[in-house]
């Protein structure tokens, strides 16, 4: 059976879930992570917000190639196979009058904006597009921190779902931090939780995949010590101080 992992972006797979794909890979299970908003930015000038994120990251000239390959390298250390899909992350995007739609932090949690309604059937068409096998379990993110591109790839999972698949909802890291995140996301649905334990082996896999994603690093922590740090503390809090473990929710 296939693990497919939907990532909205270039590092949500492996800092949410990075644990259980080195155990999946290691009992010789084959893993993918297809990240839906991989694309490059379109052509013009970048709104100011984009900008920013640029110079923060190092990435100033071909962002998306250098995002792309740190996570090719962080899913190679991993041993799963990477996707990567043409669809602009949120602050690249923009509307028919070519104003940006997401010109802020702020701007980009909460509902996606109106205007990209169809946005969802398209992710959702793209998904039908890969060459998947028939038996699959599919992990979607759960929506945790409300980032609108989470929502919409949460969406177009939902409206995708081949047959044969089940579907694995994931609390994304680092949002996941706040119970009260948590269960917002969670909302008042009927959910079984499902707790994955992971060795110390596993959790250095995963610690060693995020560093790979070096450009993000500043926006989620301090430094790569503090990013260890907290990542362990939480996978030891998710297992109850018994071992480490990433928690996962399956609806009924």
């Amino acid at each position: 059976m296939l693990h497919l992992y939907l990532s909205p972006h270039l590092d949500d797979a492996v800092l949410s879930c990075g644990g259980t794909i080195a155990a999946q890979v290691a009992a010789g299970e084959p893993v993918c992570v297809v990240t839906l908003f991989a694309g490059d930015p379109s052509p013009g000038p970048l709104s100011p917000f984009a900008v920013e994120l640029h110079q923060r990251w190092g990435l100033d000239e071909a962002p998306g190639a250098g995002r792309r390959a740190e996570d090719a390298r962080a899913l190679n250390l991993l041993g799963a196979t990477a996707v990567h899909l043409p669809f602009p992350d949120a602050i690249y995007r923009v509307g028919p009058d070519g104003v940006p739609l997401y010109p802020s932090r702020e701007a980009i949690f909460g509902p996606p904006h109106p205007v990209e309604a169809r946005l969802v059937d398209e992710l959702a068409q793209a998904l039908a597009a890969l060459n998947l096998p028939s038996q699959i379990r599919i992990y979607v993110p759960l929506g945790v921190g409300q980032h609108g591109d989470h929502l919409l790839a949460r969406r177009a999972a939902e409206r995708w779902q081949p047959r044969g698949g089940a579907c694995w909802y994931y609390e994304e890291y680092p949002y996941a931090e706040s119970p009260d995140q948590v269960m917002a996301a969670l909302g008042q649905g009927a959910w079984r939780e499902q707790r994955v334990p992971l060795t110390p082996a596993h959790l250095e896999a995963k610690l060693a995949a995020i560093a790979c994603y070096i450009s993000q690093i500043s926006s989620l922590f301090a430094d790569l010590t503090e990013m260890r740090e907290r990542v362990r503390a939480h996978a030891a809090r998710l297992a109850q101080e018994q071992g480490y473990a990433e928690r996962f929710y399956r609806i009924g």
